[in-house]
């Protein structure tokens, strides 16, 4: 019951009638802005080589337009997060909804790989208030019963917009000038933030207490060390001093950080989540999840442009099968989780991520796309019964007032699993090409096209378009064997992290919450949204 003063936050009472009518529209905001942040997350996938020309960047710069958006958007989850929950979830949304947009209209001015990266990093940290944001205030605006449909339409959201990533981005290269790929984010942030005002109601913890400001520092400090230490690990090496420096001194602060949170009188964040196994186990099952996932997305536009010669929009085309099985087995995983528990289909779905990668891992260069957007379909199979059931699960077991901190924690681990996915994956892929092609570059190349040939497969057929035909079909075609080799790598480490995580699932994740969902604290306060 709430208190004197204060509105109950279930959508279902008399007093939220209101928002009873309209959730339903007011969950379109949500979605809209976590699929900006899904799909700007790839869509840079299938834009490098124009961007390499368009703004004469080099190798480090291409790397950095990726970088520049996952470093503050790591760095700032939990701090945003936990803002949020103090001093408004949708205030502090709204802004990052308009954040992410004045970034992409930064593009606009744009005429050197610098202003590119410094846009991208205002991208990011806008996303940063938007993930765990938009996640957290969806299960407030929804009853029980209607929750799991809610979470998994929001969260499918979020996934359907990474595979989708490059198949706008291929067709907007296509037919527009490159910026096309950031300014399509504008009328989906104004759309976004006209319903966060209309439909979606303001939230926040009435017990808030003093801001912890040390542990913010240390959350920030840590988080952007570590993830900067392994973006810089496929450039550098795991030996580089620099890039040792960062990644331990990011876990020392880390390690820092859980000592202050547990003894701090007013935590930044709340590490008793982690006595909820429901809690634990699905974040540990949707960091995997990520890890795998940008390793497919690392890997297999790339072989679709570099192996078998795809242009951008036909790469894009090309990942159709997996965003129309997410689409289809999100849905069926929302009406089938209340039925058969949480455990049954995620674990069903990390069984579905080793068929594809184990799928993947056989194709050659000349491999038919039915084997390829077969192995594609199914991974979009896993993903849909993967991520909308877990980040429910994660967030229907936090208490109201605190599930932009809950959410915020959460995503931190995703974003982490990520960049480490994509760091240990490259190096991997890296290593594996290398280890194949070496054997056949010519001894008599000079040591620049050596060079270039062992860099990657895009080299490698750079320098073979300059020699004799002779000699470079058997150079093209050796690295575009090695590129398979690493790709098959990849799939087969991803694929045996998707088996330990079905077994963890299994043998720990809780079927079902044995406890309310969204507890109500007293005095929770939800203020109306209407005019």
């Amino acid at each position: 019951m709430a208190m004197p003063g204060t509105t109950a936050t279930d959508p279902s009472s008399p007093g939220n009638a209101g928002l009873a009518r309209n959730r339903w529209l007011a969950l379109a905001a949500p979605v809209f802005g976590l699929m900006i942040v899904g799909l700007d997350a790839t869509i840079l996938t299938v834009a490098l080589p124009t961007l390499a020309t368009e703004l004469e960047a080099t190798t480090t710069e291409l790397q950095w337009f990726t970088d520049g958006y996952t470093l503050p958007f790591a760095g700032l989850l939990l701090p945003l997060g936990v803002l949020g929950d103090r001093i408004g979830r949708r205030l502090v949304l709204i802004g990052g909804l308009l954040l992410f947009g004045i970034g992409s209209l930064m593009v606009l001015g744009v005429d050197s790989p610098d202003g590119l990266i410094l846009a991208r990093v205002v991208m990011g940290a806008g996303a940063a208030a938007i993930t765990p944001l938009a996640l957290s205030i969806v299960p407030l605006m929804f009853p029980k019963e209607e929750r799991s449909k809610a979470m998994a339409i929001a969260t499918a959201g979020f996934a359907l917009g990474l595979p989708l990533g490059p198949l706008a981005g291929g067709w907007l290269l296509n037919n527009f000038w490159w910026g096309s790929i950031f300014l399509i984010n504008i009328p989906v942030v104004i759309v976004a933030v006209i319903g966060m005002l209309v439909f979606v109601p303001e939230s926040r913890d009435p017990n808030a207490k003093r801001l912890d400001l040390v542990g913010a520092a240390l959350s920030l400090l840590g988080v952007s060390a570590f993830v900067y230490g392994v973006i810089e690990v496929p450039n550098a090496g795991w030996d580089d001093p620099t890039v040792l420096m960062t990644m331990i001194g990011g876990l020392v602060l880390l390690g820092l950080l859980g000592v202050w949170l547990r003894r701090a009188s007013n935590p930044l964040v709340d590490l008793g989540f982690f006595r909820n196994a429901r809690y634990t186990w699905s974040s540990v099952a949707i960091s995997a999840v990520m890890f795998i996932l940008f390793g497919v997305l690392f890997v297999v536009p790339q072989f679709l442009q570099q192996v078998q010669g795809k242009d951008a929009m036909d790469t894009g085309l090309h990942l159709l099968p997996m965003i129309g099985a997410l689409i289809v087995a999100a849905g069926v995983g929302g009406r089938l989780v209340g039925k058969i528990g949480t455990k049954v289909i995620v674990a069903t779905g990390m069984v579905l991520w080793v068929a594809g990668l184990g799928l993947l891992a056989t194709v050659e260069p000349d491999t038919d796309f039915t084997v390829t957007g077969t192995a594609l379909a199914v991974m979009g199979l896993a993903l849909g019964f993967t991520m909308p059931t877990t980040l429910d699960a994660i967030l229907s077991s936090l208490p109201a007032d605190q599930v932009g901190a809950g959410s915020a924690l959460a995503n931190s681990m995703r974003q982490i699993g990520a960049s480490v996915g994509v760091a240990v994956l490259g190096s991997s892929l890296n290593s594996a090409y290398r280890d194949n092609v070496e054997d056949d570059i010519p001894a008599a190349l000079p040591e620049q096209a050596r060079e270039a040939i062992r860099d990657n497969v895009a080299g490698a057929i750079q320098v073979a378009d300059k020699l004799p035909a002779a000699q470079s079909g058997g150079i093209a075609d050796s690295a575009r064997e090695a590129f398979v080799a690493g790709m098959s790598t990849v799939s087969l480490i991803c694929a045996a992290l998707a088996a330990v995580t079905a077994v963890v699932v299994v043998a720990l994740l809780p079927a079902r919450d044995k406890t309310p969902l969204l507890k109500e604290p007293a005095g929770a306060k939800v203020e109306s949204a209407s005019p």
